[in-house]
Parts: C-alpha cells; sequence; structure tokens
C-alpha cells in the first residue's frame, strides 16, 4: 500500500516535469527549476559587447525513475512501474553584452523564454498525459564578467518567474507555481596562450519562494555544468561535457506529507562546438547521460543550440 500511494503521489505531483527547458520529470518531491545541460564547453565564458540570439533545442527521455536508494522504482507487488517520459524544448534566449563595465567586468542581461512539449506515462497508476506550453520564463538582469588572456571569470544573479500553468493533477503542464531566485559563478580556464585546451565550469544556487497554490517551500539547490575542450583553427571545439545537481535543504511546509530526502543526479557525455565564419552562426551539440539519480528520474539529454550575433 505504502509503495502504491507512492507512485500515485509522483502521478499527482505536476510539473514535476519541466523545467524552462523541458527537462524535468515525475518525482517524489519538488525541484527547483534550472535545467542543467544548457551549457557545457566554454560555459565560463561570455561573448564580447553586442546583441545574440540562442536557440536551444533539447529532449529528454528517461524509462526509469529511481528511488532515494539509487533503485529503479516499481508498481504495487514489484510489479513494473511502465515510467516513461519524453520532453523536447524550443527555448530562445536574447543575450544583451553592454558595453559598460563594473569594476573593469563587462555587463550583460539575457531573457529566456521556453516552448515545451511533455508527454508522460506511468502505467502502474493509469497516468499518461501530453501537453505544449510556453513553460515559465527566466530573467539574467544581472550578468558580469572579466576577460584575461588565460581566464574569463564572472557572476551572475537570475530568476524563474512562475508564468506557466501548473495543476497537479496534469503532470505534463511546466508550470512550477514559485519564484526561483539563483545566484552563481562562472569561469573558463586556458591551459595556453593560444587558448588550443579550455576547462570550464559555471554554477547556480537556487533558492526558491514558496508555491503559490500549497504550503510547500522546495529546498534548495547547488548544481554546475563543467567542460573540457580541444580547440582546433579557431573555429571548432571537440570535447567531453556534463554536469552534477544536489539539492541541498529539504521540502518544507505543512502540505508536505512525503518522505524528505534529498534528490541528486550527474550526466556526463560529448560536445561538439563549430563556428562558421561564412554565417556568422555557431552550432553546438551536446549529448549526456544521467548516472546516480536519486528520487528523480535517470535519461539522456541531448541538446543542439543555434547562436547567431548581430
Amino acid at each position: 500500500m505504502q509503495q502504491g500511494r507512492r507512485i500515485l503521489r509522483w502521478a499527482a505531483m505536476a510539473l514535476a516535469l519541466t523545467t524552462t527547458l523541458g527537462t524535468h520529470a515525475l518525482f517524489g518531491q519538488e525541484t527547483t527549476p534550472y535545467p542543467n545541460g544548457t551549457s557545457g564547453i566554454k560555459a565560463g565564458t561570455v561573448p564580447p559587447p553586442g546583441h545574440y540570439w540562442l536557440m536551444y533545442n533539447r529532449l529528454y527521455e528517461a524509462d526509469r525513475l529511481m528511488n532515494a536508494d539509487g533503485d529503479t522504482s516499481t508498481g504495487p507487488g514489484g510489479a513494473p512501474l511502465g515510467f516513461d517520459i519524453s520532453a523536447w524544448a524550443n527555448v530562445h534566449r536574447f543575450v544583451h553584452v553592454t558595453d559598460y563595465e563594473i569594476l573593469g567586468a563587462n555587463y550583460a542581461w539575457n531573457a529566456v523564454v521556453p516552448l515545451a512539449v511533455v508527454d508522460v506515462n506511468i502505467s502502474a497508476a493509469g497516468v499518461h498525459d501530453s501537453e505544449f506550453k510556453v513553460a515559465d520564463i527566466n530573467l539574467e538582469p544581472v550578468v558580469i564578467e572579466w576577460h584575461e588572456p588565460r581566464y574569463d571569470f564572472g557572476y551572475v544573479y537570475g530568476l524563474f518567474v512562475p508564468t506557466a500553468e501548473r495543476n497537479d493533477n496534469r503532470p505534463a503542464l511546466p508550470g512550477k507555481a514559485f519564484w526561483t531566485h539563483y545566484v552563481g559563478a562562472a569561469a573558463t580556464y586556458y591551459f595556453d596562450d593560444d587558448r588550443t585546451w579550455s576547462l570550464s565550469a559555471l554554477s547556480r544556487y537556487e533558492i526558491p519562494t514558496r508555491r503559490r497554490d500549497k504550503d510547500i517551500t522546495p529546498g534548495q539547490n547547488f548544481s554546475f555544468e563543467w567542460g573540457l575542450a580541444r580547440n582546433f583553427e579557431q573555429v571548432l571545439d571537440i570535447g567531453v561535457s556534463g554536469y552534477c545537481s544536489w539539492q541541498t535543504t529539504l521540502d518544507r511546509g505543512s502540505d508536505v506529507t512525503y518522505t524528505n530526502v534529498r534528490d541528486h543526479v550527474y550526466g556526463i557525455g560529448p560536445e561538439v562546438q563549430y563556428y562558421s565564419v561564412e554565417y556568422n552562426v555557431g552550432y553546438h551539440f551536446r549529448y549526456w547521460w544521467e548516472f546516480d539519480a536519486r528520487d528523480r528520474p535517470e535519461g539522456t539529454i541531448a541538446t543542439l543550440t543555434i547562436v547567431k550575433p548581430f
């Protein structure tokens, strides 16, 4: 009976499914919205002053829901759970890197508008839901970065705005129903003056507010994305990248009735970035496998990003 109730709770935890990039899925508790997988190689580098449009095409797929012990969850009596999620997002980020400097660092800001398509199935609970919606928007009003010959380094403040719909009986709806503020640091280090080899990291510490429809304040979360790459002819980077994500505090509130655990997950895979001089367009592709997930899905993330300077 306890396992059956847990399955039904997973099925009811609305977007527990998608984040801004449509990648989160049903799990036993709330999760913060930052979609790990958007950055990898040279994640700690902000481009020179100018206007930029980034279009992310991101596909998340998973057929395993991991429990708090890191084992595959099953249905009542140990039967297969029949869990499957596919979430695709088309996301548009608009970036303005200004000529204004703060303590010698370039100041930039950006805004993100995500479109998400989510399909989720949990056969053991009789759940099937699909939806296409605009997800919660993301704003980063403060981005500052210093540029030196051998490294780039900066800080960011951003927030997720609960603009999308949420309904705990509709797990494919992409809204979170709470605000999330975050701060972070980012850096890219170059091992030589020609910037042939690079190592980067981009961190986020997310601080959610109380859900507007329930007395639940999701736990805070720390994550970072990283990348190691070699550059060829100033236009091609080939390497490996990944991410780590840890919930640092427990969910709290009078409506928290589920077992309190702190979820975490890791991801790793190859990445290629190419810049077309002829068309002045960048193409980034990465494919990550998740592993060691706790109290959340474990799957794959494929991301194709197109970057266009103006």
